[in-house]
């Protein structure tokens, strides 16, 4: 045998650990803010993947599977897989914010109609977009992923390898509920300007039946709310980033 070369035992308990490695990390780059969307090639995000799962396991932090026979480590894979969907999921939420809110400010000020391309796998509104893209900007700029890998190996020690049971589902819940309940109250000023034009628009159409207020108000509402938006958007997206780390949970 060359000097130097790894024993045969040694390297197959390194390739099971590179393997689980890559199991948890899957999910985890490809929901990944930034990096995970649908616009970066898929093999760009693959080697990035490898990358990642390279340094991490020659690292030394981390200590290989007791066992390496296949069932075992079959079932190790998939638990590690369904660990790393529901870190990525959390680490998603944070774009869903963004997305969930877009989608109800062009609800409210009459947008809904207008879509583009987005960032996830189907189209969305141009608010929704427009917020999906800036949000991911922001985290990118920010160094998002370097702190998201670097709490995932810190994360190493309270979910070890095969801990399952140790993955909190209530912190996956309250995370979703969390990250749905603040897209709303992003959204808020806008259904309430939405909801006061709609009241006065009923009044004017009491008071002149004859009127085509529809034709004054929907060009009105849309300007309006197009003015709000660019106003808000500085200190929404701001508010939003303060609240992005308090919702994936585990960073």
């Amino acid at each position: 045998m060359v000097p130097g070369l790894p024993l045969p035992e040694e390297l197959t308990a390194w390739i099971a650990l590179f393997m689980t490695v890559v199991a948890r990390l899957s999910f985890i780059i490809f929901f990944m803010p930034g990096i995970g969307e649908q616009v970066i090639p898929t093999r760009a995000r693959a080697f990035l993947l490898i990358g990642v799962a390279l340094a991490m396991t020659t690292s030394g932090q981390f200590t290989a599977p007791v066992s390496t026979n296949f069932t075992t480590l079959s079932g190790l894979i998939a638990t590690e897989i369904f660990i790393g969907f529901a870190l990525g999921v959390m680490l998603r939420a944070t774009i869903w914010m963004l997305s969930i809110a877009g989608s109800v400010i062009a609800q409210s000020i009459g947008l809904s109609q207008f879509l583009a391309p987005a960032l996830e796998h189907e189209a969305q509104t141009l608010t929704a977009n427009m917020l999906s893209m800036a949000g991911a900007a922001i985290l990118l700029t920010a160094n998002f992923h370097v702190e998201a890998i670097s709490a995932l190996m810190r994360l190493y020690t309270d979910i070890p390898l095969g801990a399952l049971t140790v993955l909190s589902g209530p912190m996956l819940t309250q995370s979703l509920f969390s990250a749905f309940s603040f897209a709303l109250l992003l959204a808020w000023p806008f259904v309430a300007i939405n909801l006061l034009y709609n009241i006065c628009l009923g009044f004017i159409n009491k008071a002149l039946p004859s009127l085509m207020v529809a034709f004054v108000g929907a060009p009105f509402m849309v300007s309006a709310g197009t003015m709000l938006l660019a106003i808000t958007i500085g200190g929404l997206l701001v508010a939003w980033k303060d609240r992005a780390l308090q919702v994936v949970g585990w960073m």
